[in-house]
């Protein structure tokens, strides 16, 4: 017989017993949905993690500390050993020295703590107190109008929240593009509670309008400025003071050449404590991955009981069909198309069940945006993505197993006796 006529007469043998073919189908498709429903649900709970490290942090910058040896805290450290900014928990001008003879390092930032006392439009407008926040990486801000080069504020640009639009006159965040701001700085006084008598006004043109977003973790409003701009400012409200050239952290920017790992690893051993978003990042996705295969194992248990109930209903139709097989093997039917005969119906109800299941799995995705909405995510996030050569290999994979399945019953079928089988009642 030829495989397409044994495939056939398969698929006829099927039709005849619907109830079990179906039955029998939909033990397989529980496990196929299960499975797609994890991989769907792992692909996308991946993506939206690589959308959270996107819009929380660069990957390639480090934030690097002065090292919180715990062993050691409560020890005196021996005079002379460390500079008063170390002694003190700070960075300095000879830690950026240090830093920069790292291979792979292509930039170091400080982290500048710097202030304003209010900002404006013009001198005889309203003024509202604001936070200044200085970007140093290429963090990717959601933004409502305008546009970042690289992700980095321009020398002499700010970026503003969108939430300061109405407070400062602008009817959209398209008006505010290119407008000017002033910002009022001040020089903290050395006295305790002292005023202070010197002051500058910084003028800044606007570049963009950020937003809320449900990636960004921690939002704060804030006008963002570039680093230039926030040592300018620093450099201001720090001269002749102590706390000039001292920092709580640095910002290190690794080279697009060099493997983010390996510099973070000479830095550590260069005696600082370092902070990687890839660190998090591989955190989340380990998390990820176990949730994502642990309901994949219960699929796959599902699968494996589906396998003997393929091998049951192969074995009670073989029993059914004994005096049809003996006819067909009366009639010139080999040993080997009997066995293909159960082993191809075997493979029909792995193909029925997988497709099935893989059917329903893809449906859920409709339920996206209610997932989205009950968990405050952003419009359009897709916890559940699909990978259709994913499914389709899964349903060929279960057509294998189910072909597996149906071996026992199919070389039981195949070895019966002609003779002994048409004298079955």
């Amino acid at each position: 017989m030829k495989v397409r006529d044994i495939v056939r007469r398969a698929g006829r043998s099927l039709r005849q017993a619907k109830a079990r073919t179906l039955l029998t189908s939909l033990a397989i498709s529980v496990g196929a949905f299960t499975v797609t429903v994890a991989l769907a649900a792992g692909a996308g709970g991946q993506a939206y993690t690589d959308s959270l490290i996107k819009n929380n942090g660069d990957a390639r910058n480090l934030s690097v500390y002065i090292r919180n040896d715990s062993s050691k805290s409560d020890q005196p450290q021996e005079h002379g050993t460390a500079s008063e900014a170390n002694r003190q928990g700070l960075l300095s001008g000879s830690d950026i020295e240090k830093l920069k003879k790292i291979n792979g390092v292509a930039q170091i930032t400080p982290a500048y703590n710097v202030s304003a006392a209010y900002m404006t439009r013009d001198d005889s407008a309203k003024q509202y107190d604001t936070p200044l926040s200085i970007k140093a990486d290429h963090t990717t801000l959601p933004l409502a109008a305008g546009s970042l080069n690289d992700n980095q504020v321009s020398v002499g640009g700010v970026v503003i929240p969108e939430s300061y639009l109405g407070v400062l006159g602008f009817k959209s965040a398209g008006d505010a593009i290119g407008q000017s701001l002033i910002v009022h700085i001040e020089k903290p006084s050395l006295m305790v509670g002292g005023k202070s008598t010197e002051a500058m006004d910084k003028t800044f043109r606007i570049e963009a309008v950020d937003k809320k977003s449900s990636t960004i973790l921690h939002y704060q409003s804030a006008l963002r400025i570039s680093s230039e701009d926030g040592k300018t400012i620093y450099e201001y409200q720090t001269a002749g003071m102590p706390q000039s050239d001292q920092y709580y952290s640095l910002d290190v920017q690794v080279a697009a050449s060099a493997d983010v790992a390996k510099v973070q690893g000479s830095i550590k051993d260069a005696g600082y404590d370092v902070f990687s978003l890839q660190d998090i990042q591989a955190a989340l996705f380990t998390f990820i991955n176990v949730v994502q295969y642990g309901a994949a194992g219960f699929g796959l248990l599902a699968i494996l009981a589906s396998v003997f109930g393929i091998i049951n209903t192969q074995y009670i139709s073989v029993l059914e069909r004994t005096q049809q097989i003996g006819l067909m093997k009366a009639l010139g039917a080999r040993r080997k198309d009997i066995g293909r005969l159960f082993r191809y119906e075997a493979g029909w109800v792995g193909f029925l069940g997988g497709a099935i299941g893989t059917l329903l799995a893809v449906l859920t995705g409709l339920l996206n945006p209610l997932i989205a909405q009950k968990l405050n995510l952003e419009r359009g996030t897709e916890l559940l993505q699909f990978n259709p050569v994913t499914s389709l290999l899964l349903i060929a994979g279960l057509v294998l197993v189910a072909i597996m399945a149906g071996y026992f019953p199919a070389r039981k079928a195949a070895k019966l006796d002609p003779i002994e089988a048409l004298r079955t009642e």
